[in-house]
Protein backbone atom coordinates (compact mmCIF):
# COMPACT_ATOMS: atom_id res chain seq x y z
CA UNK A 1 0.00 0.00 0.00
CA UNK A 2 1.33 3.44 -0.78
CA UNK A 3 1.97 5.80 2.03
CA UNK A 4 0.62 8.91 2.42
CA UNK A 5 1.79 12.39 3.81
CA UNK A 6 -0.51 15.60 4.26
CA UNK A 7 -0.06 18.09 1.67
CA UNK A 8 -1.12 20.79 4.09
CA UNK A 9 2.84 21.95 5.53
CA UNK A 10 4.24 25.36 6.29
CA UNK A 11 7.97 25.81 6.11
CA UNK A 12 10.13 27.46 8.02
CA UNK A 13 9.49 29.20 10.78
CA UNK A 14 7.18 31.90 11.72
CA UNK A 15 7.58 35.80 10.60
CA UNK A 16 8.81 37.91 13.22
CA UNK A 17 5.37 39.34 14.63
CA UNK A 18 3.74 42.40 12.79
CA UNK A 19 1.68 45.01 13.73
CA UNK A 20 -1.85 44.41 12.28
CA UNK A 21 -5.20 45.17 12.36
CA UNK A 22 -7.75 42.08 12.15
CA UNK A 23 -10.76 42.86 10.17
CA UNK A 24 -13.48 40.16 9.63
CA UNK A 25 -16.94 40.22 8.28
CA UNK A 26 -20.04 37.78 8.24
CA UNK A 27 -23.11 37.79 6.05
CA UNK A 28 -26.10 37.00 8.33
CA UNK A 29 -28.12 34.63 6.92
CA UNK A 30 -25.46 33.02 4.55
CA UNK A 31 -26.61 29.61 5.03
CA UNK A 32 -30.09 29.84 3.76
CA UNK A 33 -28.62 31.32 0.82
CA UNK A 34 -26.92 28.65 0.05
CA UNK A 35 -29.70 25.89 0.81
CA UNK A 36 -31.82 27.19 -2.35
CA UNK A 37 -31.85 25.73 -5.61
CA UNK A 38 -29.36 26.12 -8.24
CA UNK A 39 -26.99 28.11 -5.55
CA UNK A 40 -24.04 28.22 -7.81
CA UNK A 41 -25.41 30.48 -10.60
CA UNK A 42 -26.16 32.95 -7.50
CA UNK A 43 -23.24 32.73 -4.85
CA UNK A 44 -20.70 34.03 -6.84
CA UNK A 45 -22.08 37.27 -8.08
CA UNK A 46 -23.75 38.13 -4.51
CA UNK A 47 -20.19 37.58 -2.98
CA UNK A 48 -18.70 39.59 -6.04
CA UNK A 49 -20.59 42.70 -4.89
CA UNK A 50 -20.01 42.65 -1.10
CA UNK A 51 -16.19 42.07 -2.11
CA UNK A 52 -16.60 44.83 -4.23
CA UNK A 53 -17.87 47.24 -1.59
CA UNK A 54 -15.52 46.19 0.71
CA UNK A 55 -12.78 47.20 -1.58
CA UNK A 56 -14.08 50.13 -2.28
CA UNK A 57 -13.32 51.12 1.39
CA UNK A 58 -10.03 49.86 1.16
CA UNK A 59 -8.79 51.09 -1.74
CA UNK A 60 -11.13 54.21 -2.75
CA UNK A 61 -13.64 54.50 -5.32
CA UNK A 62 -17.18 55.95 -5.46
CA UNK A 63 -19.53 54.66 -3.06
CA UNK A 64 -22.61 54.45 -4.18
CA UNK A 65 -24.57 53.11 -0.77
CA UNK A 66 -23.18 56.38 0.92
CA UNK A 67 -24.50 59.10 -1.93
CA UNK A 68 -22.16 57.95 -4.51
CA UNK A 69 -19.73 59.76 -2.53
CA UNK A 70 -15.40 59.41 -3.32
CA UNK A 71 -13.66 58.18 -1.33
CA UNK A 72 -9.96 57.83 -1.41
CA UNK A 73 -7.71 55.07 -0.65
CA UNK A 74 -6.56 54.15 2.61
CA UNK A 75 -3.29 54.43 3.93
CA UNK A 76 -2.90 50.72 4.81
CA UNK A 77 -1.40 47.59 3.25
CA UNK A 78 -3.52 44.44 2.68
CA UNK A 79 -1.43 41.48 3.54
CA UNK A 80 -3.88 38.82 3.20
CA UNK A 81 -7.28 38.27 1.91
CA UNK A 82 -9.55 34.98 2.80
CA UNK A 83 -12.94 33.88 2.43
CA UNK A 84 -14.71 32.53 5.70
CA UNK A 85 -17.41 30.68 4.23
CA UNK A 86 -20.08 33.22 5.01
CA UNK A 87 -17.31 36.05 5.08
CA UNK A 88 -13.75 36.99 4.68
CA UNK A 89 -10.65 37.96 6.80
CA UNK A 90 -8.28 40.74 6.04
CA UNK A 91 -5.18 41.42 7.70
CA UNK A 92 -4.32 45.25 7.49
CA UNK A 93 -0.72 46.03 7.71
CA UNK A 94 0.93 49.76 8.49
CA UNK A 95 1.90 50.65 4.63
CA UNK A 96 5.52 50.64 3.08
CA UNK A 97 7.64 49.98 6.17
CA UNK A 98 5.71 51.80 8.37
CA UNK A 99 5.86 50.83 12.27
CA UNK A 100 2.37 52.10 12.90
CA UNK A 101 -0.30 53.45 11.14
CA UNK A 102 -0.65 56.74 10.06
CA UNK A 103 -2.46 59.21 12.31
CA UNK A 104 -6.31 58.94 11.16
CA UNK A 105 -6.43 55.77 9.08
CA UNK A 106 -7.85 53.35 11.70
CA UNK A 107 -11.06 56.02 12.00
CA UNK A 108 -11.70 56.70 8.93
CA UNK A 109 -11.41 52.78 8.68
CA UNK A 110 -13.75 52.43 11.26
CA UNK A 111 -16.42 55.16 9.81
CA UNK A 112 -16.20 53.71 6.27
CA UNK A 113 -17.11 49.98 7.82
CA UNK A 114 -19.73 51.78 9.91
CA UNK A 115 -21.73 53.16 6.84
CA UNK A 116 -21.39 50.10 4.92
CA UNK A 117 -23.08 47.71 7.75
CA UNK A 118 -25.90 50.80 7.97
CA UNK A 119 -26.04 50.76 3.81
CA UNK A 120 -26.46 47.58 3.10
CA UNK A 121 -29.55 47.62 1.59
CA UNK A 122 -27.79 49.46 -1.13
CA UNK A 123 -25.36 46.88 -1.93
CA UNK A 124 -27.93 43.86 -1.44
CA UNK A 125 -30.68 45.84 -3.67
CA UNK A 126 -27.55 46.37 -6.58
CA UNK A 127 -26.56 42.71 -6.26
CA UNK A 128 -29.90 41.56 -6.60
CA UNK A 129 -30.14 42.81 -10.41
CA UNK A 130 -27.84 39.58 -10.80
CA UNK A 131 -29.07 37.27 -8.18
CA UNK A 132 -33.23 36.70 -8.95
CA UNK A 133 -33.95 35.29 -5.62
CA UNK A 134 -35.77 36.47 -2.37
CA UNK A 135 -33.60 35.01 0.45
CA UNK A 136 -30.28 36.46 0.46
CA UNK A 137 -28.27 38.17 3.29
CA UNK A 138 -29.31 41.28 4.33
CA UNK A 139 -27.35 42.05 7.21
CA UNK A 140 -23.27 42.27 7.18
CA UNK A 141 -21.43 42.25 10.53
CA UNK A 142 -17.92 43.17 11.81
CA UNK A 143 -15.60 42.50 13.87
CA UNK A 144 -11.80 44.55 14.21
CA UNK A 145 -9.08 44.15 16.73
CA UNK A 146 -5.25 45.11 16.23
CA UNK A 147 -2.31 43.19 17.63
CA UNK A 148 0.87 41.14 16.46
CA UNK A 149 0.19 38.33 13.58
CA UNK A 150 2.89 36.08 12.48
CA UNK A 151 2.85 34.74 8.59
CA UNK A 152 3.50 31.29 7.85
CA UNK A 153 4.71 30.65 4.93
CA UNK A 154 3.87 27.01 2.67
CA UNK A 155 5.71 25.37 0.12
CA UNK A 156 3.40 27.33 -2.85
CA UNK A 157 4.89 30.65 -2.71
CA UNK A 158 2.19 32.97 -3.37
CA UNK A 159 0.47 31.42 -0.29
CA UNK A 160 0.58 31.96 3.36
CA UNK A 161 -1.87 32.35 6.17
CA UNK A 162 -1.59 34.40 9.33
CA UNK A 163 -2.09 33.33 12.83
CA UNK A 164 -2.28 35.88 16.19
CA UNK A 165 -4.72 36.57 18.56
CA UNK A 166 -6.00 40.04 16.89
CA UNK A 167 -7.85 37.66 14.31
CA UNK A 168 -9.39 35.65 17.07
CA UNK A 169 -10.76 38.41 18.72
CA UNK A 170 -11.87 39.66 15.66
CA UNK A 171 -13.93 36.89 15.01
CA UNK A 172 -15.51 36.69 18.28
CA UNK A 173 -16.51 40.35 18.14
CA UNK A 174 -18.37 40.15 14.78
CA UNK A 175 -20.64 37.59 16.00
CA UNK A 176 -21.00 38.73 20.07
CA UNK A 177 -23.84 41.25 19.95
CA UNK A 178 -25.95 40.50 16.32
CA UNK A 179 -27.79 44.06 16.84
CA UNK A 180 -24.82 45.78 16.51
CA UNK A 181 -23.27 44.67 13.69
CA UNK A 182 -19.82 46.43 14.01
CA UNK A 183 -17.80 46.14 17.02
CA UNK A 184 -14.34 47.23 17.32
CA UNK A 185 -11.59 46.40 19.95
CA UNK A 186 -9.96 49.46 21.63
CA UNK A 187 -6.64 47.90 21.03
CA UNK A 188 -7.15 49.92 17.66
CA UNK A 189 -5.91 52.74 20.22
CA UNK A 190 -7.89 55.37 18.55
CA UNK A 191 -7.84 58.88 20.58
CA UNK A 192 -11.09 59.14 23.00
CA UNK A 193 -11.92 62.80 21.71
CA UNK A 194 -12.18 60.95 17.60
CA UNK A 195 -14.08 58.09 19.39
CA UNK A 196 -16.28 60.82 20.82
CA UNK A 197 -16.57 62.95 17.92
CA UNK A 198 -17.44 60.13 15.31
CA UNK A 199 -20.38 59.12 17.51
CA UNK A 200 -18.47 55.82 18.92
CA UNK A 201 -18.59 54.96 22.93
CA UNK A 202 -16.29 52.64 24.87
CA UNK A 203 -18.54 49.75 27.03
CA UNK A 204 -16.50 46.61 28.14
CA UNK A 205 -18.07 43.33 26.91
CA UNK A 206 -17.99 41.04 29.76
CA UNK A 207 -18.80 37.99 27.53
CA UNK A 208 -16.83 37.36 25.01
CA UNK A 209 -15.29 34.34 24.99
CA UNK A 210 -11.90 33.91 26.03
CA UNK A 211 -11.41 37.64 26.13
CA UNK A 212 -12.86 38.36 29.48
CA UNK A 213 -13.83 42.26 29.95
CA UNK A 214 -12.49 43.35 26.65
CA UNK A 215 -12.68 46.96 26.00
CA UNK A 216 -14.56 48.00 22.45
CA UNK A 217 -16.01 50.45 20.37
CA UNK A 218 -19.51 50.48 19.50
CA UNK A 219 -21.88 53.26 18.22
CA UNK A 220 -23.26 55.07 20.93
CA UNK A 221 -26.86 55.64 19.37
CA UNK A 222 -27.24 51.85 18.67
CA UNK A 223 -25.83 51.02 22.10
CA UNK A 224 -28.55 52.77 23.30
CA UNK A 225 -31.20 51.11 21.25
CA UNK A 226 -30.29 47.92 22.79
CA UNK A 227 -32.87 46.20 25.54
CA UNK A 228 -31.60 46.82 28.94
CA UNK A 229 -31.64 42.56 29.01
CA UNK A 230 -29.17 42.59 26.24
CA UNK A 231 -27.03 45.37 27.94
CA UNK A 232 -27.27 44.21 31.17
CA UNK A 233 -26.28 40.44 30.05
CA UNK A 234 -23.55 41.78 27.53
CA UNK A 235 -21.63 44.91 28.63
CA UNK A 236 -21.08 46.76 31.38
CA UNK A 237 -20.16 51.11 31.20
CA UNK A 238 -16.87 52.19 31.89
Amino acid sequence: MKSQTSTFSFTGRASYPKNAVALLYDLEGFSRFFNQPDVQEYVPAFLNHVSAAIGVNLFGGEAYWAHNAKIDPLEIEVAHEKFTGDGALYILLPPGNASDFPVGTLQHLCNRLWTLKNRFDAVVNRALEKVPVIEVPRKIRFGLSRGSVYELQTPVETASEYIGFSINLASRLQKYCPDLGFIASARLMLPDREIAKHGFMKVVATQLRGFPDEIVLIDRMEYEALSDEIRKRLFKEL
